[in-house]
């Protein structure tokens, strides 16, 4: 097939997905599919014939169209297409330099980001550009690509503020330029100063570390989790040190940062389970009990930690009186432990439900209760007295009673 069938084939697709230009959240879908399934064909073929200029162009001719279509893609569907797109410049870059050169290949992306594609998918390309070609004279013209880039947005940003935002994003992909042309960590370390953003610190770390630097990549890392311990913004900087100490050998360190992820995650099996491995089993029973005394006060926090350690007596105290999202967790086991004291749980929980009920959906909620009471065993003439209970009690409230009525 020529280079235009394909775009035949793909034009075809935005047209049978869009109505008057614009593919609305149920076409949307279908789009994607039928453009990414044209944009895997012509891979395939094109591939086969060692015709890499024209998948390059095939694709970045694609990828500006979807750019430029008016489109509701809030499932998802834009961050699906970008993925295939990718992948076919992966292809292209590590398969067609016979063809098309990394610097032709680079010169016509740059090409792209002269603002005909917006937002994310403009990121996408940056991204791509950033993560490859890094030859000697490829960097540089990276560098000064992004020095006129950030040239022109403070040029305009006296009368457009909201572009501050973008020359701070260009200045971080500057950095990564630097970094990868192994600059002095001084002139890094400058022009990080040189600018006030909390990103700062976190880029300047993830280079110190890449430099080897890692006493500083550990004190910038520290001084993070500091500022924002919560583990939202901690995580990943936590993650970080774990792989600096990994490196080092620290093992020390490295377990203490491993306690923390634990504690800060302890819904996640993975950290407790890493952790407990640290142990013999004589000594996981000591440490065992002093968990337990660490968390004496919320030990409805580290259920999953109980249910590993077969310690459902704790769970079940933490479900009582009235915690039924807890039963939801561990009810299969719960109900052949302690069936009464898990009715008891359900029962409370309809009560308390019903009691902040105020329409037809909250009195849904208290039916599903009731079902899931009912379906136990001895739990039919429970959730029937419960039923009549609530009709007693509200007898004006008609939707309660019409949910209710099976029971």
């Amino acid at each position: 097939m020529e280079l235009q069938d394909y775009k035949k084939f793909i034009t075809a697709a935005f047209v049978n997905n869009t109505r008057r230009g614009f593919a609305n959240w149920r076409d949307c879908g279908g789009l994607c599919m039928d453009v990414t399934e044209g944009l895997e064909g012509a891979k395939e073929g094109l591939c086969a014939e060692n015709r890499y200029v024209d998948l390059f162009e095939l694709c970045n001719w694609t990828y500006v169209k979807w750019s430029n279509t008016d489109k509701d893609d809030s499932n998802g569907e834009t961050q699906d297409f970008c993925s295939c797109v990718y992948d076919i410049w992966e292809t292209i870059y590590k398969n067609g330099e016979h063809s098309l050169s990394h610097e032709q290949m680079l010169d016509i992306l740059l090409e792209h980001l002269d603002g005909r594609v917006f937002d994310y998918m403009e990121d996408g390309i940056y991204d791509f550009v950033l993560k490859h070609f890094k030859s000697e004279a490829e960097l540089a013209k990276k560098e000064q690509f992004l020095l006129k880039v950030m040239g022109d947005l403070k040029c305009q940003i006296p009368e457009n503020e909201i572009l501050q935002y973008s020359l701070h994003v260009k200045e971080d992909y500057y950095v990564r330029v630097l970094a990868d042309q192994k600059r002095p960590i001084k002139e890094i370390r400058d022009f990080l100063k040189s600018r006030d953003r909390y990103t700062n610190k976190e880029l300047l770390a993830q280079i110190e570390t890449e430099y080897g630097n890692y006493d500083e990549a550990i004190r910038l890392y520290r001084e993070q989790i500091d500022s924002r311990p919560d583990s939202y913004w901690s995580d990943e900087p936590r993650k970080a040190l774990m792989e600096i100490y990994r490196l080092q050998g620290d093992t020390e360190a490295y377990n203490a940062e491993l306690y923390n992820m634990m504690v800060a995650h302890t819904g996640d099996k993975k950290y407790y389970m890493e952790y407990k491995a640290l142990f013999t089993a004589e000594e996981w029973k000591v440490r065992w009990e002093e968990l337990l005394d660490e968390f004496a006060d919320k030990l409805s926090a580290i259920n999953l930690w109980l249910s590993i350690e077969d310690r459902y007596d704790l769970i079940m105290d933490n479900a009582e009186p009235d915690n039924e999202y807890i039963i939801d967790a561990y009810g299969k086991i719960l109900f052949g432990l302690y069936p009464d004291r898990c009715l008891k749980v359900l029962a409370n929980a309809a009560d308390r439900q019903m009691r902040n009920s105020k329409n037809r959906r909250d009195y849904k909620y208290v039916a599903r209760t009731l079902k899931r009471i009912a379906a136990q065993p001895g739990g039919k003439e429970i959730a029937a007295e419960l039923a009549a209970k609530y009709r007693a009690q509200y007898p004006r409230r008609s939707a309660m009673i019409d949910e209710l009525k099976r029971f």
